[in-house]
């Protein structure tokens, strides 16, 4: 037989255990609860790369732009830069921040000193350059337009039924009395509009109806080449070429040359990187569309009457189709930029370059 003491401390450490099981099977329940709760309602924290120029929606940001210019409480509070950049930051914490817009500008105002100072990739004669045509209407209708109201401005843009339907959506949303998010654009189902980073500086430097020439005008071309060359409008192809000078035609005509140039040349090139091919078979298609054919490609129409520049589109057309026009590079995706640069110099100013049949 044990002693009582014995027994008793034997008992006593029975107890002890007992108790420090029940503690350990509380803490582990407890703990099973709290990690549970976590998991159904996790809390996102957001730490975007500061040092990049992410792009948004072009819409979600012409939204954003228009809602400032139509609101004087906003325009009280912030700038149209402040207001933009705020909004983003709330619709994409994952990948906009504070200080974003600055970035941008820095970015802008470095790529256009640098173009400048960047020798262009040939200067054309004088008469290479269609001088032939009388002055037209389109050849100052941007300036026109900034002296037009929205409404007139709408009918000299001869949207499409289609095109006016977007608009009609992007008014809703400027004007919606709900706090927008991102599920608020998904009406745009039919959109084509591209995303955008440094455009949205024409955005806060020209505002929202300037930046809206600029997305249509994209928007317009991509439509239009699709219809003539379907899926062939990349590559280096014919319809790439169409592309590139029918948009520079339409830019040109709606925001200017120097802008028109700002847009092709410098803020396309910088977000999508081309090998040497694309890059010089871009610049010089560019120049053609809004400088060395384009009163031939807009003289012979009246930019009042519906749907004009479909009659711009076509007489684009008719010149790509014209093989007297095309000047075949023997050029790929390897060929390196000391080949592709000498090459694309001696094409004359007037022939337009592709290199993918």
């Amino acid at each position: 037989m044990q002693p009582i003491n014995a027994k008793m401390t034997k008992n006593k450490y029975i107890l002890l255990l007992l108790t420090i099981f029940l503690m350990i099977t509380m803490v582990a329940c407890k703990t099973q609860k709290v990690s549970q709760s976590m998991q159904s309602d996790p809390i996102d924290i957001y730490l975007p790369d500061t040092s990049a120029l992410p792009t948004f929606p072009a819409e979600v940001i012409y939204v954003l732009g228009a809602q400032w210019e139509n609101n004087s409480n906003l325009q009280q509070e912030s700038t149209i830069a402040e207001y933009i950049e705020k909004e983003l930051i709330r619709l994409y914490p994952e990948k906009a921040y504070k200080g974003y817009i600055r970035n941008l500008c820095t970015k802008v105002d470095t790529l256009l000193k640098d173009s400048y100072q960047t020798p262009t990739l040939f200067i054309p004669k004088r008469n290479e350059i269609n001088l032939t045509s009388s002055r037209t209407k389109s050849f100052d209708l941007y300036r026109k337009l900034d002296s037009l109201s929205l409404e007139e401005e709408l009918k000299l843009l001869a949207l499409t039924p289609e095109e006016y339907q977007e608009w009609d959506i992007l008014q809703k949303l400027v004007h919606s009395e709900t706090i927008l998010t991102r599920e608020s654009f998904d009406t745009l189902k039919t959109t084509t509009f591209e995303n955008e980073n440094l455009l949205t500086t024409l955005m806060i430097w020209k505002g929202p109806r300037m930046f809206y020439r600029v997305i249509q005008s994209k928007s317009r071309a991509e439509r239009v080449a699709y219809y003539y060359y379907g899926e062939a409008t990349n590559f280096g192809k014919p319809g790439d070429a169409f592309k590139h000078i029918y948009v520079n035609v339409l830019l040109r005509t709606y925001v200017g040359e120097w802008m028109s140039h700002a847009i092709m040349d410098v803020f396309w090139e910088w977000n999508s990187p081309n090998a040497p091919c694309d890059f010089h078979m871009d610049k010089h298609n560019n120049m053609i569309g809004r400088l060395i054919l384009y009163k031939q490609f807009t003289g012979s129409s009246d930019q009042y009457l519906d749907n004009y520049w479909l009659q711009w589109a076509e007489n684009v057309y008719r010149y790509i189709q014209d093989k007297k026009n095309a000047n075949l590079q023997m050029w790929n995706l390897s060929t390196p930029a000391d080949v592709v640069e000498p090459a694309a110099k001696k094409v004359r100013s007037s022939q337009y370059i592709y290199w993918n049949k």
